[in-house]
């Protein structure tokens, strides 16, 4: 009896076709999520382990825990970022004996704020929580009102796409809902792993808008409209990019954009654009007469430029390009070079190339870039940049920087953008391997 109802099951699934996918689609993800919550907490208990290995170290009772101020942007991702934070994250730093203090904003004019008055005496590093805009406003809240950033930064991938930290360590962030990458960036705070990153400065030619300052990219055209358009298409899952494409380029043409641009060469560094290193006069003392004179003293060993000639230090150039995609980011080869822009212009105003186009990106997890042979007509590297649209679409006057729209739509031939890169040193703290292996 029980033999014939065995045989009786694959009919009773041809009768209920519809149930039974759903049943198998049911079965099928929860099995997912249960597989995916038992590596998780495995991982989690190898960082704890690592992260426990600095809480465990004796200190001198003169010392004091390092101080870490958390700035949290609670609606990034979703709301969720912050949820994550607090299970991957805050526990490997109260593990390793961090005292930290969370600030919570509401706002990004609040994230900003918060930003500014961040202060060397209240903190020893700054922790951010959120994505490429969140990295964007808190560099342009610090850089508006000092020169300099005074704490060093890590950050807490929480992001929709965490460009920014894609582009700086692609072999640690490429991978999307790992917990490695953000139990990592933890990690790189506790263990004190540094890097030195060059921001840019963005100016709005007569525009209320303040300087903006950003370590990610510029971009604008219809890529980067349809893939701002696609976080609003999450109920189609792994195939919302391939949709947006398809669904924009059906409703209107990819109109190509007109830029006229305006570059400075770049410049490593010469007697023209570097001064030199100013030196400090040590005050005479009555021990001097026992140590010798006062010396010349640099407050660090800095490079000399004034014997380095370069007759094209300074030199601009014009060109206009045409193309559905502009993108402008930053590239710093050495840490101790200079940074340089690169901006790239290209695209063609096909619907079927751009679908194409598009595709490819989604297929290779690319958000921010073409890897198309030959995609951008134009490809161009300067130390600064000017330019504005003589023409472009209705649909994609907006720029955006750090993935973050500017409030003010661009107006042909009149909206001026300047980029210029800086020489500030801002360090960050940022992993450069993933420990462990995902199928531990």
């Amino acid at each position: 009896m029980v033999l014939a109802r065995i045989q009786k099951v694959p009919l009773k699934i041809w009768e209920h076709k519809k149930k039974s996918a759903v049943a198998v689609g049911l079965l099928y993800w929860a099995g997912s999520w249960v597989e995916r919550r038992f590596r998780n907490s495995r991982l989690r208990a190898l960082y704890a382990a690592e992260a426990l290995k600095f809480g465990e170290q004796p200190i001198s009772a003169e010392d004091r825990c390092r101080r870490v101020l958390v700035l949290a942007n609670v609606h990034a991702n979703e709301r969720s970022s912050y949820d994550d934070f607090k299970e991957n994250a805050l526990p490997l730093l109260h593990l390793a004996g961090l005292q930290v203090n969370i600030i919570k904003a509401e706002s990004e004019a609040q994230l900003e704020a918060l930003a500014a008055a961040v202060d060397h005496e209240e903190a020893d590093a700054l922790y951010v929580v959120g994505g490429d805009a969140t990295i964007g406003k808190v560099l342009t809240g610090m850089l508006r009102k000092r020169e300099n950033v005074i704490l060093p930064i890590g950050v807490f991938p929480a992001g929709y796409d965490n460009l920014t930290l894609k582009r700086l360590v692609p072999e640690v962030f490429r991978q999307e809902e790992d917990i490695r990458a953000q139990c990592e960036s933890a990690m790189a705070l506790v263990e004190n792993i540094r890097r030195p990153v060059r921001p840019f400065k963005v100016e709005i030619d007569g525009s209320v808008e303040k300087p903006i300052f950003s370590i990610g990219d510029v971009g604008a055209g219809w890529f980067r409209h349809i893939e701002d358009r696609r976080k609003k298409l999450w109920y189609f899952g792994r195939l919302k990019r391939r949709w947006a494409y398809g669904w924009e380029m059906l409703k209107r043409s990819p109109e190509q954009m007109e830029v006229q641009i305006d570059w400075e060469e770049y410049c490593s560094g010469c007697n023209k654009c570097r001064e030199a290193p100013p030196s400090v006069i040590v005050p005479w003392r009555w021990w001097h007469m026992f140590t010798g004179a006062p010396r010349f003293v640099h407050d660090q060993p800095k490079k000399d430029f004034s014997g380095i000639v370069n007759e094209n230090c300074g030199l601009t150039h014009s060109t206009t390009a045409t193309g559905s995609e502009l993108i402008l980011s930053g590239v710093q080869e050495n840490d101790d070079e200079r940074m340089r822009l690169r901006m790239r212009v290209g695209g063609t105003g096909s619907r079927l190339d751009t679908i194409r186009e598009g595709w490819k990106r989604a297929a290779a997890d690319l958000v921010h870039e073409s890897n198309t042979e030959n995609f951008y007509a134009a490809d161009v590297f300067g130390r600064a940049f000017q330019f504005q649209f003589n023409r472009i679409p209705e649909f994609v006057r907006r720029l955006y920087v750090s993935s973050d729209a500017t409030k003010e739509e661009v107006e042909e031939g009149k909206t001026r953008f300047n980029i210029r890169a800086l020489d500030n040193k801002i360090e960050f703290f940022l992993p450069n391997r993933l420990r462990f292996d995902a199928t531990v």
